[in-house]
């Protein structure tokens, strides 16, 4: 009898498993509300999104940040991503606190295989990383676009390399075309497990470029070159996405399979403002509705996620995760305090009425200034910088400041900013300590906490063409070293594969940059050594007690100048 029961609880425990519904979330980098043909952008070509538009849910009032990295804070933690430690894309304040758990963490407590591809850019070092934080399958580029200090040497929207079970990998293709070949991979891989996929693309964020097929139909039109690359991208984008729904039918997993598209901010397609922007006021970075008001659609048959409904309620990124854990009966596994909310129930029932009030920011330069750059939204309302009052149902395109004549409404929406302010605002200062120990941590100048003292305030080399630039800054790493003994660090110019002096690249065109030493620091101690110009780095070796400690580590120049190392590798020996 009992071994009879044992196997109807296996039985049923399978059930349930094969019962539960996958979920891929798809997240394009930059690409505006109005670069979807179904708003209303009549050259732009979208089939398949307009596909998802048609036959699944839309949240035709859904808001992100209007900066990359706090927006996927948000996303894939269900909180503020200023609550999580994330509110710029460089200098340490684009990495996600250790303690927060992300949406990754909570579908690998409830059984699922989880797989990333694409863009992060929410950390590139233990334990910060996407395979640090949940993600089985990981496949990516380096910071928070090709050819940031992260990625790989020079790497390219062609025959890119890709960091993959830690190494870098050679691919064959266009970067879209070779995210989506190994998102499918998992999918096939997968079919017989319940998983989570997230597809973060690094298009159509700069560098932009796309394959002939993808520009000329836009190159007739006689449209902006930088226009025709964006919209390129963004086709190129939608074919992919037809491709996996093809994946999904021919594997029998459509019905049974939860998938969102969405972007993580306003469109960054052309500075003029000459595209289609949905009627609406600013794109990337702005704090109004272009620059955070993006497009996001639901599709899941089985879930009854179909039929071109749309949620005109105020929704946001930080509702997607726990909407996500109910619809797939997932209890919140890491009791997590989540700022959004489900959305399960609009979504059955569209006409229920809403009431809440989100946040939005871009406090990149601005974090300690508690209005400044904050937006303030309820359906009816936005409150712009404490100030500007906007009545968005009459006002779409935010023309006409009416804060003069609703005093009274400003203050209520400045006294709930100022609470919710408040309850975030005591950890601004702490810092996320990258990992030290027997693995080979390299570090990047992105990730500086920036001198705050000097005039180039706030300011890290972020990219590869600042290194050959020779673009010098000053700054700190926040380290957290695990084991004490003794450490080998070692200050570059380049990546360590690239056999090239600290002075020049030798084929390529750079700054010569005169360095003559280079010193460490470690809290009170330092270490400094003498360099020719034809070293390839400077290496020290330190005895480091366990514990968090802050590293400086620079080159100097002839002038006596110092200035930080763009690459630093540290490692226990």
């Amino acid at each position: 009898m009992l071994k009879i029961s044992f196997l109807n609880l296996l039985l049923l425990l399978s059930s349930f498993a094969l019962d539960r519904p996958n979920v891929v979330l798809i997240l394009t980098d930059d690409q505006g509300y109005g670069e979807v043909a179904a708003h209303g952008n009549k050259i732009i070509q979208t089939p398949e999104m307009d596909k998802l538009y048609r036959e699944g849910v839309r949240l035709d009032n859904y808001h992100v940040n209007s900066i990359c990295s706090p927006s996927r804070a948000a996303l894939v933690t269900g909180r503020y991503a200023s609550r999580v430690g994330v509110w710029h894309t460089l200098g340490g304040r684009n990495i996600i606190r250790k303690d927060e758990k992300t949406i990754a963490d909570h579908f690998v407590a409830a059984g699922y295989k989880t797989g990333m591809v694409g863009k992060w850019h929410l950390g590139d070092n233990a334990p910060y990383r996407p395979e640090d934080r949940g993600f089985q399958d990981v496949f990516r580029i380096g910071g928070g676009s090709i050819g940031q200090l992260p990625d790989y040497w020079k790497n390219d929207l062609w025959d890119g390399h890709y960091w993959n079970k830690g190494q870098w990998v050679k691919t064959k293709g266009f970067c879209t075309d070779v995210q989506f070949d190994y998102a499918l991979d998992f999918v096939e891989e997968n079919k017989k497990s319940p998983f989570f996929l997230f597809i973060s693309t690094t298009a159509p964020h700069s560098p932009t470029g796309a394959d002939k097929k993808y520009l000329e139909p836009y190159e007739k039109l006689g449209l902006d070159k930088g226009i025709c690359a964006f919209y390129g991208m963004v086709t190129n984008i939608d074919d992919n996405i037809g491709r996996l729904r093809n994946k999904l039918r021919e594997l029998k997993l459509e019905e049974n399979t939860i998938l969102i598209f969405s972007s993580d901010n306003g469109s960054a397609c052309d500075k003029k403002g000459d595209s289609f922007n949905g009627g609406m006021q600013g794109k990337k970075g702005s704090l109004y509705e272009g620059g955070h008001r993006v497009p996001c659609f639901l599709y899941w048959p089985k879930g009854g996620w179909i039929g071109g409904k749309q949620l005109d309620q105020v929704t946001a990124h930080i509702d997607i995760l726990p909407t996500l854990l109910k619809a797939c009966a997932i209890e919140n596994p890491l009791n997590t305090a989540f700022d959004g909310i489900e959305l399960n129930g609009i979504i059955a029932k569209p006409a229920q009425k809403l009431s809440r009030l989100l946040i939005t920011e871009n406090k990149a330069n601005k974090r300690d200034q508690e209005f400044q750059n904050s937006v303030v939204l309820t359906d009816e309302w936005r409150l712009i910088d404490g100030q500007k009052l906007y009545d968005v149902k009459n006002d779409f395109t935010q023309k006409n400041d009416i804060a003069k004549e609703h005093n009274e409404r400003v203050k209520s929406l400045r006294k709930s900013y100022s609470q919710w302010y408040t309850s975030i605002k005591a950890r601004f200062n702490e810092l996320t300590p990258i990992d030290i120990d027997h693995e080979q941590a390299e570090l990047y100048s992105m990730d500086l906490y920036p001198n705050e003292s000097t005039g180039e305030k706030g300011k890290v080399v972020w990219n590869q063409k600042g290194i050959s630039k020779g673009e010098q800054y000053r700054g700190f790493w926040a380290l957290n070293v695990l084991e004490s003994g003794k450490y080998k660090i070692s200050l570059h110019r380049w990546p360590k594969y690239i056999k090239a002096s600290l002075s020049t690249d030798g084929d390529h065109k750079t700054k010569s940059l005169d360095i003559k030493a280079a010193k460490i620091q470690l809290a009170d101690r330092s270490l400094e050594l003498s360099l020719t110009p034809e070293a390839e780095a400077a290496h020290f070796e330190i005895s480091l007690e366990a514990g968090e400690l802050p590293l400086q580590a620079e080159f100097i120049n002839q002038k006596g100048e110092a200035f930080s190392a763009y690459y630093v590798y540290i490692q226990k020996i």
